[in-house]
């Protein structure tokens, strides 16, 4: 087994921390510049099949068919978006509404943790009492501010999202006319493109991002495949235990599923708990099997879907995940753990030597 040399070591040090400077930069000042003109591009590689196959068959008209395939997949987009979108709205609104019926339990249910506390804080030492009693009062304190707080910020968010809809029309309407323009002048895009790459790295390039393209198709997928098993069952579950809102709630609870590190178990677990304190120990256990089934559905199903070679340690996806966090916020936490997968197959596809 060869030894790591203190040479080696700092050069693979610094060319991790120059990819993640890099990284970085781009995200914070040219992503922004560039996400409308990156989607254009992607959305004008999809229909390209589609449009070449046309304007060969009609002799012509590119930029008819190109504006015919975009207006008609950013149509399907938007319109399979505002269903959804539409769904979450009305369900949302019912839950709203009976937000108060929910809240109605909760005085008893405090009432009942209120005299287990006190029970326990009787037979506690002496000693300890008076410090558990003022650290109770201190969490009582912080739960009653909570509401007041959420619905601060509820608003806080949607009076940005408000003040921030001329900027959302104007990305919207930039990925539109560029995914126009883009399509209808792709073949001479993409040959200006690939004459600024030197002859010599073609083959790498063509190679390079072939791999990756595979990499993450393959990746996104399996994630997209796990997304729906997840809901499929989360949603049959919670029909079959009579809780309502059973289709928002999969949905959250699948998405938050697909993030790196976390799991059903945020969600599932802490509402089981809440259902044990309630009293309703029957849904709280039927809570406690469905998290079992799907985590051992998702254990059995993600090394088929994914395959090992595509996989980084659990570890290292913390790491990225909390170094993107705090570097670049949400965007961060998913495109740093995107980031390290793609150095890891290029590691070891052998385009670059970052480790053994």
């Amino acid at each position: 087994m060869g030894t790591l040399r203190p040479k080696n070591i700092i050069r693979t040090a610094l060319t991790l921390l120059l990819v993640a400077a890099v990284t970085l930069l781009f995200i914070k000042f040219l992503l922004p510049c560039l996400l409308p003109f990156i989607l254009a591009f992607f959305t004008a590689w999809l229909v390209e099949p589609v449009v070449s196959f046309l304007a060969k068959r009609s002799n012509g008209h590119r930029g008819i068919f190109s504006g015919i395939c975009v207006l008609f997949l950013i149509l399907s987009l938007f319109g399979f978006c505002a269903l959804v979108v539409s769904r979450l709205i009305y369900e949302a609104i019912g839950l709203l509404q009976n937000l108060p019926n929910f809240f109605s339990g909760i005085p008893e249910i405090m009432d009942r943790a209120q005299t287990a506390v006190e029970r326990f804080i009787s037979h506690s030492p002496d000693g300890m009492q008076d410090y558990i009693s003022s650290a109770v009062d201190c969490i009582y304190e912080k739960l009653s501010e909570v509401p007041g707080e959420l619905s601060t910020r509820a608003l806080n968010k949607v009076s940005s999202i408000l003040s921030n809809a001329p900027k959302i029309i104007l990305f919207t309407a930039t990925f539109a006319i560029g995914s126009f323009f883009i399509s209808r002048s792709y073949p001479s895009i993409r040959a200006f493109i690939k004459r600024q790459i030197p002859q010599r790295l073609h083959d790498t390039a063509s190679n390079i991002k072939r791999d990756i393209l595979s990499g993450l198709g393959k990746w996104l997928k399996a994630q997209l495949t796990m997304m729906c098993i997840t809901f499929l069952e989360l949603a049959l579950a919670l029909v079959i235990l009579d809780f309502e809102y059973a289709g928002i709630i999969a949905v959250i609870t699948a998405f938050i599923d697909a993030l790196p590190v976390f799991g059903t178990g945020i969600v599932l677990l802490p509402w089981a708990g809440f259902m044990i304190v309630s009293g309703d120990n029957g849904r709280a256990l039927g809570l406690l099997v469905t998290y079992l089934i799907v985590t051992v559905v998702r254990s059995c199903l993600e090394p088929r879907l994914v395959g090992a070679q595509f996989g980084i340690d659990p570890a290292a996806a913390l790491l990225a995940m909390y170094s993107g966090f705090k570097l670049a916020g949400v965007a961060g936490m998913i495109l740093f753990p995107f980031g390290l997968m793609i150095l890891k197959q290029m590691n070891d596809k052998g385009y670059v030597k970052l480790w053994k």
